[in-house]
């Protein structure tokens, strides 16, 4: 095919973009004013969702991001180089966290939120001020939220999102308080953003709430959900101004050692699964020479009646080990959930002290899937403000790309006339 002058026309190049990959596209804007418009067009983002595959890349994201005393370089352990293609497991690698956002040496970077190919970081230590950031995963972008105006100690935090059609509606960032010992009264801090601010909330419960703060909120519906020890699982809705929580009851054969103040929640998995909210627990009950019992799976088949499905529930001894971890397992070892995989229902992943494991509920197999030498020696987050060499897989997330990037509207800054105003605008490439 042959053009005059070698000139392109729209159609043309429309076509072939359309069926490279994403990052490519976004690199081939910076060619001209011309092509740059070409992807910016809705129409283009039309066409390529509709050609991109139906399998979602994913990966499993850790939140190891701290600096390091001797050279300030700020590492983040588990983030693969390459997206899987949901054929094969994640592949994880150590890269830089974003650029745009600047740490002292001793200072905390975070992962607390995922969310449509967004990730939040936070940054800042327990019992101060934090300053929170959207970063895209696509585009490289970073947007900084304003810093949060209520010192809360200990913090939970969620981050979900409303889009419509690849936009952008409306998103939330929602602190929770988080004493030791349980309350009555919930602190909440959300930002909005189509306020572009930080608002306190107060909900006062008719039962003593203690959330399990090891392991993050589940966002679904539009709401956030917390893991209480006692009485299941705390419902908290930032985009309603009701001021009220809900409380779903948790499977009653659940081991509760897994929640209680010692555990704090890491031998437990919570999340969203195809649309559901499901349950896995590595039972703590030991069974000589083992350091657990087994492994459980529920389903919440009702939401609104709070009823859950046993899927799965098998002993350690019919459990199949390959031989990395067989000695783990002699040695007390108790694995760590991390997250379902998006598309096997079958399958969810694990953290078995320096290693990824993959198990797997038909086969009833669990097969190391990273070479335990490529993760030891990464700095990780883990508890109250402390810094250990040995992975928290507690706090990793489940992280899928959108076929095309979320519009994100920014809140940007500019000094006219002496006088700093605020303009708002949208970057169709956040």
């Amino acid at each position: 095919m042959f053009f005059y002058n070698g000139y392109l026309p729209d159609w043309f190049l429309i076509e072939v973009l359309s069926r490279l990959p994403l990052k490519c596209v976004f690199r081939y804007k910076c060619v001209s004013k011309r092509w740059r418009f070409l992807i910016s067009s809705t129409s283009f983002a039309n066409l390529y969702v509709s050609n991109a595959p139906l399998l979602t890349p994913w990966t499993i994201l850790g939140n190891a991001l701290c600096v390091k005393s001797d050279d300030s370089l700020l590492v983040q352990s588990f983030l693969p180089g390459v997206f899987t293609d949901n054929k094969l497991h994640s592949k994880f690698s150590v890269v830089k966290f974003p650029c745009v956002v600047s740490c002292e040496g001793g200072e905390r970077c975070s992962i607390v939120g995922v969310s449509d190919g967004l990730v939040l970081y936070c940054r800042g230590a327990s019992g101060e001020e934090s300053d929170y950031y959207v970063y895209n995963a696509i585009t490289g972008h970073c947007v900084d939220l304003p810093r949060t105006s209520t010192c809360f100690g200990y913090v939970s935090t969620g981050f979900l999102m409303e889009s419509e059609g690849g936009s952008l509606m409306s998103y939330r960032v929602v602190r929770l308080y988080c004493p030791f010992g349980e309350s009555y009264v919930l602190k909440f801090e959300v930002f909005s953003s189509e306020t572009g601010c930080w608002r306190s909330f107060v909900v006062h419960m008719d039962l003593a709430i203690e959330v399990v703060w090891l392991r993050r909120p589940v966002a679904l519906n539009g709401k956030l959900h917390w893991i209480d020890r006692r009485h299941g699982i705390m419902v908290f809705d930032p985009f309603d101004d009701s001021n009220h929580c809900r409380v779903i009851g948790l499977p009653a054969d659940i081991d509760k050692q897994c929640i209680d103040s010692r555990n704090d929640g890491s031998p437990v998995l919570f999340d969203v699964h195809q649309g559901r909210l499901r349950y896995a627990e590595v039972s703590v009950k030991t069974v000589y020479p083992f350091g657990f019992s087994g492994i459980s799976v529920w389903v919440l088949d009702d939401y609104d009646s709070s009823r859950w499905t046993l899927q799965h529930r098998v002993k350690i001894r019919e459990i199949s080990f390959d031989d990395i971890l067989i000695s783990k397992a002699l040695n007390g070892t108790i694995p760590t959930p991390i997250d379902f995989h998006p598309l096997d229902a079958n399958i969810f992943y694990l953290g078995f002290g320096d290693t990824v494991v993959s198990y797997n509920m038909k086969t009833l197999k669990l097969d190391a899937l990273v070479n335990p030498a490529d993760v030891r020696g990464t700095l990780q987050s883990s508890g109250r403000d402390r810094l250990i060499e040995t992975p928290c897989w507690s706090s990793a997330f489940l992280f899928t790309l959108p076929p095309w990037p979320i519009s994100l509207p920014i809140k940007e800054e500019t000094v006219a006339n002496g006088d700093l105003s605020c303009v708002l605008r949208t970057n169709k490439d956040l």
